[in-house]
């Protein structure tokens, strides 16, 4: 798993403590990537590691299906938010694409 987008939000965030989503299916992936993610997020950051609590009450919605095209789904990523929810940073594949569409709208 790419950390690339997780130093990105946990860099915008410079929160101390964060909750982290990511879908049920990724649980694992993201449990062995989760340590190296806070040490050099606090290498970068100079600071000292985050506590990120991985939510394993709610989980982004599964991949894209289809059986149920018109399903929620989620391609891949996660979602950082501030302990008390009020900033959220969404680094799924499916908020950067929109994210590229929207600006490319124009030209299309």
């Amino acid at each position: 798993m790419q950390l690339f987008g997780w130093l990105q939000s946990l860099l915008r965030l410079k929160e101390p403590a964060v909750l982290l989503r990511c879908r049920e299916a990724d649980v694992n992936l993201v449990e062995s990537v989760l340590e190296s993610a806070k040490e050099e997020y606090a290498e970068k950051a100079q600071v000292h590691a985050p506590e990120i609590l991985l939510d394993h009450q709610i989980y982004l919605p599964p991949a894209p299906s289809h059986h149920n095209v018109h399903a929620l789904s989620c391609s891949g990523g996660v979602v950082l938010a501030s302990r008390d929810g009020k900033i959220v940073f969404e680094n799924t594949l499916d908020a950067r694409l929109d994210v590229v569409f929207r600006q490319k709208l124009p030209v299309v």
